[in-house]
């Protein structure tokens, strides 16, 4: 009679089935955390070279108008100077936005503005969130130059590196009373880019200490604020 107690048993045994399943769990784990940590870093770094895009857009507008960053909204006047009774919103206004795309205002044959953006020149993480074609700049960045401003005077702004023009939130106008609806969307953090195209990021409590020194009125908020 032939003796099988010394032959190799074939498969996995059910501890090693179990041990083998929680090895590639835990990878598959480190994997996602990985993936995740190199997504909230790329869409950071898009987001920023975004904004500092939104700035460079700014001063090209200042340098074709006077000197006058582009205001919350402007009345829109025709060839002849004449007001067309339209008031657009800085992230409608078509000069604006033309100097963001880096050509002139284009206009429908019914008389409307092309806003329209590529998605590299909004928010990564709520491009991502939403889709391109739900996004717009609107729902990406905050103008902190506040809504009752015609439009600060790059002559009125005395240290432009420490004046922010536009943060990462969650509506079209922040100014300081509307300060909650800054976004910390990127690592907890906010990305804001300040008036003289540098880009970088802010959490909650840089907020809170610019807010114990001046509020409204500190150059953060108000760029030509004489402080």
């Amino acid at each position: 009679m032939k003796n099988f107690r010394n032959r190799p048993a074939n498969g996995f045994t059910l501890v090693e089935l179990l041990v083998v399943i929680a090895i590639i769990a835990a990878l598959v784990s480190i994997s996602a955390i990985a993936t995740m940590g190199f997504r909230a870093s790329a869409d950071r770094t898009a987001t920023l070279g975004a904004l500092r895009q939104l700035q460079m857009a700014n001063i090209s507008y200042a340098s074709d108008n006077g000197g006058s960053f582009a205001p919350p909204e402007a009345k829109q006047a025709d060839s002849n100077g004449v007001e067309t009774g339209v008031t657009y919103k800085w992230f409608a206004n078509p000069d604006f936005i033309g100097h963001l795309k880096g050509q002139a205002a284009t206009f429908s044959s019914g008389g409307e503005p092309d806003v329209s953006l590529p998605a590299g020149l909004m928010d990564a993480a709520v491009v991502r969130k939403k889709s391109a074609k739900n996004t717009t700049l609107e729902n990406c960045f905050g103008y902190t130059t506040p809504a009752s401003s015609a439009g600060i005077r790059q002559a009125r702004i005395s240290n432009p590196g420490n004046s922010a023009a536009f943060i990462t939130c969650d509506k079209a106008f922040l100014e300081h009373s509307t300060k909650t609806d800054i976004a910390y969307r990127h690592q907890d953090k906010a990305l804001v880019v300040y008036y003289d195209g540098r880009a970088a990021d802010i959490n909650k409590a840089d907020i809170t200490r610019i807010d114990s020194k001046g509020g409204a009125s500190n150059p953060f908020w108000r760029a030509d604020s004489d402080q």
